[in-house]
């Protein structure tokens, strides 16, 4: 039964290089182009995700659904950071996934700037972060925010089933695959990932029992791959040394906000706010507002650069 994550784990990989599912993309095309239909889309995601874990958790009993924490300055800055450096990195973790699937394989060193980060945080003196807290669970039953935020994700799959239905809407297909594998993943295997993987190696813990998270690692990436392969999508390239440091430094970034935002955002889209936690919705909100700002204060600020004198004698010279 373990093992079935390996497959599923190449399905999603899959199917992220047939939808837009990165949010700095999604956002981008929102501010840019007044358009919210990857925004959209991203909530197909979370309402598929979000009804397969309900059924996991009513019908198994056993399945793994997050807990909420407790929301303060910590969770702010972590999710900001977050956004911020998706933004330097030009892509999301789950973004990250899609470009390394069509051979930008510059965006490798943005699990590297991941992996720098957790060790950087390994050292107490220079983590400045408190422990996270976590908070008891409210059961579905007791709580109306929680049972609207249900019929609300049922209402989403409906309308997704229709526009594939009735408009043939394949990204919609994708999104929906990407939802509901990602919730059998995540609810009953929550600690895979790969910034699981590299936390343990970093930790020196060895690999899981059977390689099997590992494994869906790897099917993860080679379903991506294989996806854009078929599409003759696959064009491998190392990309230039600004991208490679972009994508260094966005990884370390979004790898110090994960400290405060268990998962990172990845597992905020796929995991903790169809999870209903709400400190998975403030955040994901936070990362996208910061991304928003940046993406509206870009223009500005090159223009305020372009009338510093020595940028101007730079620029001449």
């Amino acid at each position: 039964m373990a093992f079935l994550i390996i497959p599923l784990a190449f399905l999603l990989g899959f199917a992220l290089v047939r939808a837009a599912t990165c949010t700095v993309a999604a956002t981008m095309r929102w501010i840019d182009d007044g358009k919210l239909d990857w925004l959209f889309g991203l909530l197909i995601v979370a309402a598929w995700a979000g009804l397969v874990l309900f059924l996991l958790l009513q019908y198994s009993g056993r399945a793994h659904i997050p807990v909420d924490i407790e929301i303060g300055w910590q969770l702010f800055f972590g999710a900001a950071i977050m956004g911020v450096g998706a933004m330097i990195n030009r892509g999301c973790f789950v973004g990250t996934v899609g470009y390394i699937g069509v051979g930008k394989f510059s965006y490798l060193l943005t699990f590297v700037g991941l992996a720098l980060a957790m060790l950087l945080l390994r050292v107490d003196a220079l983590n400045p972060f408190d422990p996270v807290v976590t908070k008891g669970r409210i059961a579905i039953e007791d709580s109306i925010v929680k049972q609207a935020a249900l019929f609300g994700f049922a209402a989403l799959a409906l309308l997704s089933l229709w526009l594939i239905i009735a408009k043939r809407n394949m990204a919609m297909l994708a999104l929906l695959t990407i939802g509901i594998t990602a919730a059998i993943i995540y609810g009953t295997r929550p600690e895979w990932s790969y910034a699981v993987v590299l936390n343990s190696l970093l930790a020196g813990q060895g690999l899981s029992v059977g390689m099997t998270v590992e494994l869906a690692v790897i099917a993860l990436f080679a379903g991506a791959i294989f996806s854009s392969w078929l599409k003759n999508k696959f064009h491998p390239q190392l990309g230039t040394w600004k991208l490679a440091t972009a994508n260094l430094a966005g990884g370390f970034l979004m790898g110090i906000g994960a400290a405060t935002v268990p998962g990172g955002n990845d597992v905020l889209l796929m995991w903790t706010v169809p999870g209903l936690t709400l400190y998975g919705a403030v955040a994901y909100l936070v990362m996208i507002a910061t991304i928003a700002l940046m993406l509206k204060a870009m223009p500005y600020a090159a223009k305020a650069i372009a009338q510093i004198p020595w940028f101007q004698k730079a620029m001449r010279e």
